[in-house]
């Protein structure tokens, strides 16, 4: 699942084969038809006019948004394909597939530019904010960091949880990496060492599969199997309010671009959209003057995030 830029159109991917694309309550025209298996992945481009897609069937597939047609099928990977990324500038999208490999496609050509080695099956694939680096998250627990221009210049490689790597993303200023793994944590790197910054994010019961950042790296928020999602601060490392409560398990989370809006996806097939505004701003704020609204007996910082969250919900489902 993924925002458009515009925070209030979102694409999925299902099982069912199909891409389906949404405006926040409706569904927007018929569904987009092209894989031949489940579909696993997918993102929007930055200019929001291509939308790319991977799945079971091994292909990654971009597509034009307008006109709801295939721009691009693209083969080459040998097994399913379980992430795909745009570059920042839209140019150059990423693959990763359980083959062990992450592969650079030109979105303009559908050329295969270089491909990544990643031992194990690559889970989740994320290029830095200035775009000349690629991160890989595989199922043995390992990130590794290479160059986009050139796969074999491997900028760093490390252990990063005894688990499958299930997420990765960058903070907006390209200094720190950030993981989240069926060990139920999420953790902090220092990109230019490699070593963990703070404590690991603790509090899911069950595996976190799907891990999103806000644009401003304010906040992140992890999807997992024990039916809820939660935000994390990147400042403190530590909860935000309340677990958003779902009825069954989250596969996937996603956060539109002002932040005003999150979206997730559950194992019975249905769309949440939560209105989250500022709530993590107003959380980082009051955490500095926490003594002092606990001397004025104000609300504690838990319900009024809480509140706010819960403002706005509601469900599509498939039928």
């Amino acid at each position: 699942m993924a925002f458009f830029n515009d925070g209030r159109r979102v694409v999925t991917g299902s099982w069912d084969k199909t891409l389906r694309i949404w405006n926040v309550r409706t569904l927007l025209g018929e569904p987009l038809q092209g894989h031949q298996g489940h579909v696993f992945s997918v993102a929007v481009s930055p200019d929001s006019r291509q939308i790319a897609s991977g799945g079971q069937d091994s292909t990654v597939i971009i597509w034009d948004v307008e006109r709801k047609q295939i721009v691009f099928k693209l083969v080459k990977h040998e097994g399913w394909v379980n992430c795909v990324r745009f570059s920042p500038d839209g140019k150059r999208l990423a693959s990763g597939s359980n083959d062990g490999t992450a592969v650079i496609w030109d979105t303009k050509t559908g050329t295969a530019l270089t491909t990544l080695i990643g031992g194990d099956g690559v889970l989740s694939v994320a290029f830095s904010p200035d775009g000349l680096k690629l991160a890989s998250a595989t199922s043995d627990g390992i990130i590794r960091v290479c160059s986009t221009d050139n796969a074999n210049l491997l900028l760093l490689e490390f252990v990063a949880h005894g688990h499958l790597v299930r997420g990765i993303v960058w903070s907006p200023n390209g200094q720190q990496l950030i993981s989240a793994s069926s060990d139920n944590t999420v953790k902090f790197w220092n990109f230019s060492t490699g070593r963990q910054i703070g404590q690991p994010c603790t509090g899911h019961t069950n595996l976190i599969c799907s891990l999103a950042i806000a644009s401003d790296g304010s906040f992140i928020a992890t999807a997992s199997y024990d039916k809820t999602v939660r935000l994390w601060s990147t400042k403190s490392y530590q909860q935000i309010g309340q677990p958003l409560e779902h009825s069954n398990t989250v596969r996937c989370v996603a956060i539109s671009t002002n932040g005003a809006l999150l979206a997730s996806v559950t194992g019975n097939e249905d769309l949440y959209l939560w209105s989250i505004g500022n709530a993590p701003k107003r959380q980082d704020r009051q955490e500095g003057y926490k003594e002092e609204l606990e001397v004025e007996q104000q609300p504690g910082i838990s319900e009024i995030v809480s509140l706010h969250f819960l403002l706005i919900f509601h469900h599509i489902s498939r039928g």
